[in-house]
């Protein structure tokens, strides 16, 4: 409370120097609203006594000019803006004049350029076009070549496989010819047994079926003499035939020989070593392959 009313003093004391007054305190203590109430209506008087009333200045009327001089410097104005809408209207000709000769250079070399521009284009296009149709030829004739290239490489492996199945098939006849022809040499040598060098004897030259059991009572019916002759001449044919059997067999080589030479030796030691045949064999065929690879 005290603090409020310190402050309303205050306030007080500041308009009332404001307004010009030393000192209006009175003796007794009044209300701060009250003090403040005071200084402002001495304020405010204070304020309408220093305003100043100023009267307006008397017009003074103009004389009017004479009737001649109004009409003549109408007429002047009027030659005057008649003259400027004259000018005006002229400079905007000339400037629409410029501006339709400037948009109309202005549209002939946007054409030139448009000209220019789409011959650029049709050059470029055609350029183009010519590296396209370039690039095209010779794609396409590298994969001709290639097709040439692979059609050459297929028809050769075509040629090659055919030659090695010649060669295969030429191979294959060969060794069935051959061993024809050995049977045929087998065979010119003739029986090898007694009985049946007998039944080639008699059935040599005649066709159609015989019957065996007849043939069989017949060479029972021989006598001994007889049957030797025909077991000489069996031995004889033994002996041209294993001769023959001989001649198409294949010379031994070094191994071969080498083998046969040490392979009896090895087989009875392995043998005392183990009751086994099929071992044994498979001893002595490893001792020999190892005493000729060491010499």
């Amino acid at each position: 409370m005290n603090a409020v009313r310190v402050v309303a003093r205050r306030q007080v004391r500041s308009l009332m120097l404001a307004a010009g007054v030393r000192s209006c305190v009175p003796a007794f203590t009044a209300s701060p609203s009250m003090q403040l109430r005071t200084a402002k209506k001495v304020a405010a008087k204070k304020a309408v006594a220093k305003k100043v009333t100023k009267k307006p200045a008397k017009k003074v009327a103009a004389k009017k000019p004479a009737m001649k001089t109004v009409k003549k410097a109408s007429a002047v104005k009027k030659a005057a803006a008649s003259k400027a809408r004259a000018a005006k209207k002229a400079a905007a000709a000339k400037n629409r004049a410029a501006a339709k000769k400037a948009a109309a250079k202005a549209q002939k070399a946007a054409a030139k350029a448009k000209k220019a521009a789409q011959k650029a284009k049709s050059a470029l296009k055609a350029k183009a076009l010519r590296s396209r149709m370039a690039a095209k030829k010779a794609a396409a004739a590298k994969k001709s070549a290639a097709k040439k290239v692979k059609a050459t490489l297929k028809r050769e492996r075509s040629t090659k496989k055919r030659a090695a199945l010649k060669e295969k098939a030429d191979a294959k006849r060969a060794v069935v010819e051959k061993k024809r022809a050995e049977k045929k040499a087998i065979r010119a040598s003739g029986a090898v047994r007694p009985y049946s060098l007998f039944v080639q004897q008699t059935t040599s030259g005649k066709k159609g079926r015989f019957d065996m059991k007849v043939l069989a009572a017949e060479w029972k019916a021989l006598s001994e003499g007889q049957k030797q002759k025909y077991r000489d001449q069996a031995k004889k044919n033994l002996s041209k035939r294993r001769a023959t059997r001989q001649s198409m067999k294949k010379s031994p080589n070094k191994y071969a020989l080498f083998t046969k030479q040490h392979f009896p030796a090895e087989y009875a030691a392995a043998k005392k070593n183990t009751t086994n045949h099929k071992d044994a064999f498979k001893a002595a065929t490893r001792a020999v392959a190892k005493k000729y690879k060491s010499q």
